[in-house]
């Protein structure tokens, strides 16, 4: 499995957000730090803002910070905010429906699932800022 660089760069900015507390922070300057475009961490952050994990204050002063805190937001929720479904395969999904899921080989694929699902859970945003 690999994640593409909507993960990687999510996580990257939300990180800034962590660490302004529950000062907004400009997309603008988080793009200028982290060197992302800032067209692409606006698609971005439509994402988190849809999944409720931060919020964002307009105007002059405005920007966006976490909806709750750092030790409250798991790993797993950024990524499948950012990503969809983190599981390997789509017959996983339960909007799929696989027509071979009795296969040998489907309970390698569903343990390797949960594994990732359950390591990305505990960690937290506040764990990975240590």
């Amino acid at each position: 499995m690999k994640f593409s660089t909507k993960a990687e760069y999510g996580l990257r900015a939300i990180v800034h957000l962590d660490k302004a507390g529950k000062k907004p922070v400009s997309l603008a300057l988080i793009a200028k730090k982290e060197k992302i475009s800032l067209a692409y961490l606006e698609r971005l952050f439509a994402c988190l803002k849809k999944a409720r994990l931060i919020k964002a204050d307009l105007g002059v002063k405005g920007g966006y910070y976490l909806a709750r805190s750092a030790k409250g937001i798991s790993v797993l929720e950024i990524v499948e905010a950012l990503e969809g479904n983190v599981l390997p395969y789509n017959c996983f999904d339960s909007k799929f429906s696989c027509p071979v899921c009795k296969c040998k080989i489907h309970p390698i694929w569903l343990k390797l699932g949960e594994q990732i699902k359950r390591t990305l859970r505990v960690m937290s945003l506040a764990s990975i800022m240590r």
